[in-house]
């Protein structure tokens, strides 16, 4: 009871010391005695304030290092993603490319033959790639002997032919192989017939042309249907784009000029060409040497 009335009487206590606060003005003796608590406070929320700030901004370094690692993450794996995207475009693009080629090819085929598409599987380890491994093989009409074109700016371009075949594969030897011996002819220049050659560095080189023929730069070089020894059909029907005249010169004492020929195809670059594969009498006989 004693408890209760103390209760009681405290709660009366207050009540009639807000009342006496809420009707008194502002200059009266408890709201200066507000002000002067207020006054007494202020030294220790600054105090507390400080003594509270180094951790508000431990805990504020800690939640942005958190936060800086998630978007670390993210960026990662957004990162990743664009770089998948950009091979599998690179891919894509690769393959456009390449069956632009094969289109190519269609433009240049000579009559009584027909171009069977395949890839290379296999290189020799020279550095001009003298013969490639091809997967198509004589289960799809191939033969030793049959010319090997890839697409270019002319259509198709020369680039060798199958010296080896079988079932299922085939063998195709460069234009850059030291064996190789073509005869040639040159738009533009009357009927200068030679004999192309390789040289270094992947070039090609025209003997056995008469001075007196004009040969332009930049002119066509194309298969001429003779063999390097004239007499002979040669394995090449006539009419195969091959390259480009790069220049031609002789000394006084010549009688022949030599011509440099810059290929279309640059074989270290291939991965995909077409097989002309003899399907005339003549183009058979051609391939039959």
């Amino acid at each position: 009871m004693i408890r209760r009335g103390i209760i009681g009487g405290l709660i009366a206590v207050c009540l009639i010391v807000f009342t006496a606060y809420f009707r008194e003005s502002g200059g009266g003796p408890l709201h200066g005695a507000q002000q002067m608590a207020g006054t007494a406070v202020m030294p220790l929320q600054s105090i507390s304030s400080r003594a509270v700030q180094p951790f508000r901004d431990g805990w504020g370094w800690v939640t942005g290092l958190f936060d800086a690692r998630g978007e670390n993450e993210d960026l990662k794996a957004q990162n990743a993603a664009l770089q998948a995207r950009v091979l599998a475009l690179s891919d894509q693009s690769a393959e456009i490319a390449r069956l632009k080629a094969l289109l190519r090819i269609n433009d240049g085929v000579p009559g009584g033959y027909t171009p069977v598409n395949a890839s290379i599987i296999g290189r020799s380890p020279s550095n001009w790639y003298a013969r490639a491994t091809l997967d198509a093989g004589t289960s799809d009409g191939v033969v030793v002997n049959s010319p090997v074109v890839a697409g270019a700016a002319p259509g198709a371009a020369l680039v060798g032919l199958i010296t080896q075949a079988s079932a299922l594969s085939s063998t195709v030897t460069f234009l850059t192989d030291p064996s190789i011996r073509i005869g040639a002819t040159v738009d533009g220049s009357g009927g200068a017939l030679g004999v192309l050659r390789p040289t270094v560095g992947g070039q090609l080189m025209m003997d056995g042309v008469p001075r007196d023929y004009r040969v332009q730069e930049g002119s066509i070089v194309r298969t001429a249907g003779f063999s390097a020894q004239a007499s002979l059909p040669s394995v090449f029907p006539r009419g195969i784009a091959i390259g480009q005249v790069a220049g031609s010169g002789s000394r006084d004492v010549d009688t022949f000029q030599t011509i440099q020929v810059t290929p279309y195809v640059d074989v270290r670059a291939l991965s995909a060409v077409a097989v002309l594969t003899p399907q005339s009498a003549a183009a058979r006989r051609r391939a039959a040497g």
